[in-house]
C-alpha cells in the first residue's frame, strides 16, 4: 500500500498531527506551580520572560530576520533531505532516526533505488541484513539491542511520531498485521519500574486517556499509572539526558489536552514537571545558543561539534514541541534554532551521525509548523537544486562559552549567516 495514499504530500513528521493542526497549542498552564524535584528546585527563576508581540514597531523590525530564519530551515530541511539513508549499509536503528526527521514522506535508499522508509520499516525491511520485528510462535515480536530498537517500544513512538496511523499494515514473514498490533504488543510489555518512555510516547498518540489494559502478567494499567510510573523515574538517567522522558510526559499532556478536557491528575503533575525542566534548559545555556553539553546536570560548552549537535538538538526538539505558542519567539529560543541551523549548514561536507541529526532536523520542523504555521512541500524539497549554493553558511567553530542567561539578547536586523534573502530556495513551505 501506498502511503501517499493515506497522507496530504505536506504531512511530514511532527508530534501530534491532529493536535498542532487542529487543536489547541500546547499549554502548560503558567498557573502551575513548578514541581519540588530536588533538581528542579535549582533551576533559575530569574530568567527572562517570553518575547510577545505587545510592542508593533519591536515585530515589524524583526519580521526580515523571522523571514529568513524560516528560509534558511527551509534550506537545511532541503539539503539533508537529499542524503537519504543506505539500508543495505545502515541498520534499523539508522532508518528510524531517518524517519523522525520527515516522516510518512522520508525516503531510504534500499538496493540502490529510493523507497519509502515507513513502507519499508512496516514491512519489515532489513538494515545491514537486520530487522526489527519477527515472530514467536505466530505472534508479533520486536528486537531490542545495538542497531534495533535501543529501547522497550521505541519503533511505535517513531511511528507514532511520523504520524503513521493504527490501521497501517505491517508484514513479518508473510504474515499481515496492522500497527494496532504493534501496540498491543507494547502494552502486554509494560512493567513496574522499567523504562516506559518511548512506551508513554506511543501509546499517548495511539489511546485515548481512559484506556484500561491488562499485560502479559495480568496487572491492570491504565496511562494515568503509565505517567506516574514514568515521572518516578530520574530524568536525568533518560535517554539522550532525559530529553526523551520529558518528551513521553509532554506526550501525555498532549493526549488530554487534544480531548478539551482541562488537566488533572497525572496529566496535571506531568505538565508542572514539565515547565520546571523548561527553566533548567534555559539555566544551562550557552551564551551562543547552544544547549549544554551536560544536559540537564549543570553548564558545559563542549568543543566537540557532534556533541554539541546530540545535546542542542534534543533539547530544541523537546522544547520546540513543550513550550507553549507564545513563548516560542523568545529571544533564548531563537538564539537555539540560529545556533542549530549555523551548526547543520557549517557542517563539513554535512555528514553528521544520522541520530543526532534526525532529531536536530525534527526539532526544526516542528518549530517552523508551530512558528510559521507551514509545513512541508517534499516535491519542492527534491527540485531544489544545489542547495549548498543558496547561501554560503557560516562555518561554526567551538569556543568556550560560559554558561549565562540570555536574558536581555535583542535579534538583530541581520541574518543568521548573513548573505542575500533573495537566494534563499521559494516553495518549500506552504501554508496548511
Amino acid at each position: 500500500m501506498s502511503l501517499n495514499c493515506l497522507f496530504v504530500p505536506f504531512v511530514a513528521l511532527f508530534l501530534l498531527a491532529t493536535h498542532l493542526l487542529e487543536g489547541p497549542a500546547l499549554q502548560l498552564h503558567q498557573d502551575l506551580v513548578p514541581v519540588q524535584d530536588p533538581v528542579a528546585q535549582s533551576a533559575d527563576t530569574d530568567s527572562a520572560a517570553p518575547a510577545t508581540d505587545s510592542d508593533p514597531a519591536g515585530t515589524v523590525a524583526a519580521e526580515p530576520q523571522r523571514n529568513l530564519r524560516s528560509e534558511r530551515i527551509a534550506q537545511v530541511l532541503a539539503t539533508y533531505y537529499v542524503r537519504q539513508i543506505d539500508a543495505d549499509r545502515l541498520r534499523p536503528w539508522s532508518i528510524m532516526h531517518g524517519l523522525i526527521a520527515y516522516g510518512p514522506d522520508s525516503r531510504i535508499i534500499a538496493g540502490g533505488h529510493p523507497v519509502n522508509a515507513v513502507e519499508y520499516l512496516c514491512n519489515n525491511g532489513a538494515g545491514d541484513g537486520m530487522t526489527l520485528m519477527y515472530l514467536s510462535n505466530g505472534q508479533l515480536k520486536t528486537r531490542i539491542g545495538q542497531g534495533v530498537q535501543g529501547h522497550a517500544g521505541q519503533l511505535l513512538a517513531m511511528l507514532a511520531q511520523s504520524g503513521v496511523p493504527a490501521s497501517y499494515p505491517l508484514k513479518v514473514e508473510d504474515r499481515e498485521f496492522q500497527v494496532q498490533d504493534l501496540i498491543e504488543y507494547e502494552q502486554r510489555g509494560c512493567r513496574s519500574g522499567t523504562e516506559l518512555t518511548f512506551k508513554l510516547i506511543a501509546l499517548a498518540h495511539y489511546l485515548p486517556p481512559n484506556s484500561v489494559w491488562k499485560n502479559d502478567l495480568g496487572e491492570t494499567w491504565d496511562m494515568q499509572r503509565l505517567i506516574r510510573e514514568e515521572m518516578a523515574q530520574p530524568v536525568t538517567t533518560g535517554a539522550c539526558g532525559g530529553t526523551h522522558r520529558l518528551m513521553s510526559l509532554t506526550y501525555a499532556v498532549w493526549q488530554l489536552e487534544r480531548t478539551g478536557q482541562p488537566l488533572v491528575g497525572e496529566w496535571h503533575n506531568a505538565a508542572r514537571m514539565l515547565g520546571a525542566w523548561q527553566e533548567r534548559a534555559w539555566k544551562f545555556q550557552n551564551a551562543d545558543g547552544s544547549f549544554s553539553t551536560e544536559w540537564f546536570n549543570g553548564p558545559g560548552a563542549d568543543l566537540s561539534l557532534d556533541k554539541r549537535l546530540y545535546t542542542s538538538g534534543h533539547t530544541l526538539e523537546w522544547l520546540a514541541c513543550s513550550l507553549p505558542e507564545e513563548q516560542l519567539g523568545d529571544p533564548r529560543m531563537t538564539a537555539a534554532v540560529d545556533y542549530l541551523l549555523e551548526l547543520m549548514l557549517g557542517a563539513p561536507g554535512y555528514e553528521l551521525d544520522v541520530g543526532p541529526r534526525g532529531h536536530a532536523l525534527h526539532a526544526l520542523l516542528v518549530y517552523q509548523m508551530r512558528m510559521f504555521g507551514e509545513g512541508l512541500d517534499y516535491a519542492a524539497l527534491m527540485s531544489v537544486s544545489d542547495v549548498e549554493s543558496i547561501v554560503k553558511p557560516k562555518r561554526i567553530v567551538a569556543t568556550p562559552a560560559s554558561s549565562q542567561s540570555l536574558s536581555g539578547r535583542q535579534e538583530s536586523g541581520t541574518g543568521p549567516a548573513g548573505g542575500d534573502r533573495r537566494a534563499q530556495p521559494r516553495g518549500v513551505f506552504r501554508r496548511r
